[in-house]
């Protein structure tokens, strides 16, 4: 058996429930821990959580899983399943290439706007075990190199390296649905992705410069300060592992202090969280109002909000980007709504540029465009196989303003 093909069982086998398989009671638990995980966070919920939102006891829900992870990886197969079944309807119904990619995208539209399935990789991938994490990984490449395939064909003009980032922007518009969505109708939700993915398909990505390296890789280096160290080295830990799988000595010894004395910085693991996510949310409302003192016009200033932007998702704190998004829910309530309070007031300064440029869209719908914007500029930020296209800050520029601006939305 190959390697793949063992990967592809081992999680078919940790996915299938214990028993009464594919029953309509297994489903409806897998989605209701699905939402659960979605709003909460996989660590935050319990399986009496689980149970109590199908009208079950805790123990109850072990007669269909194995246990909380399973029911994880249950999850995750159905929406992987989701999307394979919606590229083969696709590809049946539609007659030429450009049905195909539309057909496939109005199905995304569709799942995401109208469905409840919450798109639960983006964050708890990382819960999985290698083997699985491996195999979910394969699944999520398929679907780039899928949805590049469908590109090409329906607009041969466009090459390979181009329709690669073309499609993962278009997928990414998606999986951002939960930040787009707001309090838009469903029915405008997908007429703003579909402008989205018209935006982007449509986009004139600028040639590969020969002398334009990729994204640059910050030099190594420890901070003086103590507590700065202790900030520095919990980011790095926060980022590759997740908040809740690194240990208080972890970043001590990253930190190069022992326990002892990082406890005469921070009060534990969750100040430090706090702490990285003040300097991240803080730190952009302080190099954004440096950038937009500079913009005379409306064009300016959303021209600075964007190079700011691709400025520091590509950059050394662009990692932050990623913890606010996967562990943010991991603080008090109190302290989730400050930093949520403070991103709200980054977002605003989005809305402003976009409206003030556009009288046809209303304060939602430039909402819905800004979070569009900042989700997919940190989505390519965080994927290293894109990190190291050459000249991607100047790639990522023009996505952004095409997806700001949809033509279709705001005509010339």
């Amino acid at each position: 058996m190959s390697r793949s093909t063992a990967a592809h069982t081992y999680v078919e086998e940790k996915a299938t429930p214990s028993s009464a398989r594919g029953s309509a009671r297994t489903e409806q638990i897998a989605r209701a821990a699905a939402n659960l995980f979605q709003e909460l966070g996989y660590q935050n919920v319990s399986i009496d959580q689980i149970g109590a939102a199908v009208g079950l006891t805790g123990p109850a829900v072990y007669r269909h899983f194995k246990g909380k992870h399973g029911i994880l990886v249950h999850a995750l197969m159905s929406q992987v399943r989701l999307v394979d079944e919606l590229n083969a309807r696709a590809d049946q119904k539609g007659s030429t290439a450009q049905e195909q990619l539309d057909l496939f995208l109005e199905g995304l539209a569709d799942l995401t706007a109208n469905g409840d399935e919450a798109t639960l990789w983006r964050r708890e991938q990382r819960h999985l075990e290698p083997a699985e994490r491996e195999q979910f990984r394969g699944h999520f490449a398929a679907n780039q190199h899928r949805i590049a395939a469908k590109i090409r064909a329906a607009n041969p003009a466009i090459d390979a390296h181009k329709a690669e980032l073309l499609g993962f922007a278009v997928l990414a518009v998606y999986s951002n649905t939960p930040d787009i969505r707001g309090n838009l109708s469903a029915e405008r939700l997908m007429e703003i992705q579909s402008a989205l993915a018209k935006s982007i398909l449509g986009c004139n990505l600028p040639a590969p410069d020969p002398d334009a390296g990729s994204a640059p890789r910050p030099v190594p280096r420890q901070p003086a300060g103590r507590r700065e160290r202790i900030i520095d080295a919990s980011a790095k830990l926060f980022d590759e592992r997740g908040f809740y799988d690194v240990r208080i000595d972890d970043i001590a010894k990253a930190s190069e202090m022992s326990v002892a004395t990082l406890y005469q910085h921070v009060t534990g693991k969750a100040q430090v969280l706090r702490a990285v996510l003040e300097r991240g949310a803080e730190g952009l409302l302080y190099v954004t109002a440096d950038a937009l003192a500079l913009a005379t016009t409306p064009d300016e200033v959303l021209d600075a909000l964007i190079r700011t932007y691709v400025r520091q998702a590509l950059g050394i704190h662009g990692r932050i980007m990623h913890i606010l998004s996967t562990d943010l829910l991991y603080l008090s309530d109190e302290e989730q709504s400050a930093l949520r309070e403070t991103q709200r007031e980054y977002v605003a300064e989005w809305i402003a540029a976009i409206c003030a440029l556009s009288d046809e869209l209303a304060t939602s719908d430039a909402r819905a465009l800004a979070q569009a914007v900042i989700g997919v500029v940190t989505d390519v930020a965080q994927t290293p196989q894109l990190r190291e296209r050459p000249g991607l800050a100047g790639e990522l520029t023009v996505l952004a303003r095409a997806m700001a601006l949809p033509p279709s939305l705001v005509p010339k």
